[in-house]
């Protein structure tokens, strides 16, 4: 026994002086790192579902307006399948061969589709596709109000987004609360939305999501007054209330000179998992310049001529601020200018980009007051329309305010209509050679440039001629129905949606990282999606503390390789180049849920 003991405390003894040793040399933070990585990294890998790639049939999760085009894919050929009723299994409808295939190596070496269309079904239910391939889907409902939960939840995003303020339980609807950042702000500013998964408030982004709030409120005219905002209940719909958060932080960045500030900025954060909005250090501001300056004039006189039968005196304030801005860019009219704090985006002195933000700038003033100048300033700055709009290249956004505006020249209007059909043709047969119908860029945020697409172009189209444009409205609904299911890894991408079998359930995003709520996600978060380029150090940490990083590369629950299929280019993790989310996106995300809702009833 003497022995033993003996033999302990020596044991002790030996391991106290080697921890000391570890201390005095930095070896025990390694040692407790290797340590505690090999436990998160089993641990999580004990997470995985092991399953073959494309293993079931891809339709929405959520489900199809009763008159609406449903189609699925099915990674083999198949000679019937059948269209069954959850959860008694009753046949509804029998199908045959596939209508079409569609062959693309975006899915990797199967590089084949075949495509089934089951738009017969109408009756309002909730069933699955069975193939005689030995296939299945995930379950999906049909019926006219399938879209009324993913508007709501898409647009409710924006209320945790808020900036300077509390997310308090009465209106969180579940865990995701928390105090007032207000004091965090510098003087004066206020309101506006934490950008994505960091918290800074850009010019950039947020007028791009602004664009697309004005847009949904200016064509399907929603009159909800109940989505159970702070503001509900106040006469005014939630859509506009929403978007006034946007509106008021561009009023409170604007100098006495005119000018625009960039950013609200954060720079500086802890460590992943420690970083909520009333606990980082106070922000900085940005620097006035004439990019911010010409998105911000754009959408408050966009935002005035919307706002003037709700709230004369805030329209007022938005042409106001809008003319003292357009006076201050005609002062630097030849200036192309971004400000280097929170410089994410910046483009400092990019001549182009110059002449998209004034061409936006002009055609909000055109619209606004219908004076020529601004219509001759359009021109002056005009970029023609070639690619998809975004906060750098925002003439498609400028061409649908000069659309709007009675005081635009016909022969110019025609022009721009012709542009935006050929677009609208580009997207269509992109979408008809994508094995999911999907018609997008596979860059960072690749769900988000679908939905800006089609929502430029095929949704406007449809809601212009429905009938002779029948093409359009498939292919605006085929880019809603791909991040609802229909993809490569039968996967919906948009958190929280009712009756999802298989579905986002985690974000790259720092408030949420250190609240570590269940769920982790609040509803209504788009994922940026699948990325020809993940990030090289979009990395796992599983030494990280207080909580591991699960990143694109490394994370044992999703392996990835540059083998992976294009598709499939995703992971549900904290990978920040793939399922992060960002306020321009979200914005033409709802734009879609929007136009789904609308073709619902229409269509």
């Amino acid at each position: 026994m003497k022995s033993k003991l003996a033999i302990v405390l020596l044991s002790f003894t030996t391991l106290a002086a080697l921890a000391a040793f570890a201390l005095s040399s930095g070896i025990a933070k390694r040692v407790a790192q290797r340590a505690l990585a090999h436990w998160n990294y089993k641990k999580r890998l004990a997470t995985k579902v092991v399953e073959p790639p494309f293993a079931y049939l891809a339709a929405s999760q959520v489900g199809y307006a009763p008159s609406m085009r449903k189609e699925f894919s099915s990674p083999r050929s198949f000679t019937s399948f059948q269209v069954t009723r959850v959860p008694d299994g009753a046949v509804v409808f029998a199908g045959k061969e596939a209508v079409r295939t569609a062959k693309s190596d975006v899915i990797g070496p199967m590089d084949t589709v075949w495509i089934g269309d089951f738009s017969a079904v109408r009756a309002p239910g909730r069933y699955r596709i069975v193939a005689d391939n030995g296939y299945s889907s995930f379950p999906f409902d049909i019926g006219p109000r399938v879209f009324e939960q993913p508007v709501r939840a898409v647009q409710r995003w924006f209320y945790y987004q808020r900036a300077f303020t509390a997310i308090d339980a009465a209106h969180a609807e579940g865990p995701w609360v928390h105090p007032t950042d207000a004091d965090k702000a510098p003087a004066g500013v206020r309101m506006g939305w934490h950008d994505a998964g960091d918290l800074s408030v850009y010019s950039t982004s947020l007028n791009t999501a602004l664009f697309w709030l004005l847009e949904a409120f200016n064509d399907f005219k929603p009159t909800g007054d109940d989505t159970n905002i702070p503001e509900s209940g106040n006469g005014v719909p939630d859509i506009l209330d929403e978007a006034r958060w946007a509106l008021e932080w561009l009023l409170s960045v604007q100098d006495a000179g005119g000018g625009f500030r960039n950013s609200t900025c954060q720079q500086q954060y802890g460590r992943y998992g420690t970083n909520t909005p009333n606990s980082v250090p106070p922000y900085k501001e940005g620097e006035v310049g004439t990019f911010a300056t010409a998105r911000a004039v754009g959408n408050l006189a966009y935002a005035s001529t919307l706002y003037r039968s709700y709230d004369q005196p805030f329209a007022d304030r938005c042409l106001q601020a809008a003319s003292k801005g357009y006076r201050y860019l005609k002062d630097h009219w030849g200036e192309n200018t971004a400000g280097a704090t929170c410089a994410a985006a910046g483009a400092e002195g990019n001549v182009e980009f110059g002449r998209h933000a004034r061409m936006f700038a002009a055609a909000g003033m055109l619209l606004a007051t219908g004076e020529r100048r601004f219509g001759d300033d359009f021109e002056d700055s005009y970029v023609e329309l070639q690619y998809d709009p975004s906060y750098h290249h925002m003439n498609g956004f400028a061409a649908q305010l000069y659309l709007r505006a009675p005081a635009g020249v016909a022969t110019r209007k025609e022009h721009l209509r012709k542009q935006l059909r050929a677009l609208a043709a580009w997207a269509r047969d992109d979408g008809g050679k994508h094995p999911f119908g999907w018609a997008t860029r596979y860059h960072w945020g690749s769900i988000g440039a679908a939905f800006t697409r089609s929502g430029s172009y095929n949704a406007k189209a449809c809601l212009a001629d429905p009938v002779a444009n029948a093409g359009d409205c498939d292919q605006a609904l085929a880019n809603v129905h791909y991040p609802f299911g229909r993809n490569f890894l039968q996967f919906c991408y948009v958190s929280g949606m009712p009756g999802v079998t298989r579905g986002r359930s985690w974000a790259f995003h720092e408030w949420l990282a250190a609240l570590r709520a269940t769920p982790h996600d609040f509803p209504g978060m788009v994922a940026g999606g699948p990325y020809v380029s993940p990030e090289g150090n979009d990395v796992s940490k599983p030494f990280g503390w207080p909580v591991p990083f699960w990143g694109y590369w490394g994370d044992p629950a999703f392996p990835r390789a540059w083998s992976t299929p294009l598709d499939g280019r995703y992971t549900d993790n904290d990978s920040w180049s793939t399922n992060e989310v960002a306020v321009d996106w979200q914005g033409a995300a709802l734009y879609s849920m929007y136009f789904a809702q609308w073709a619902a009833s229409h269509l």
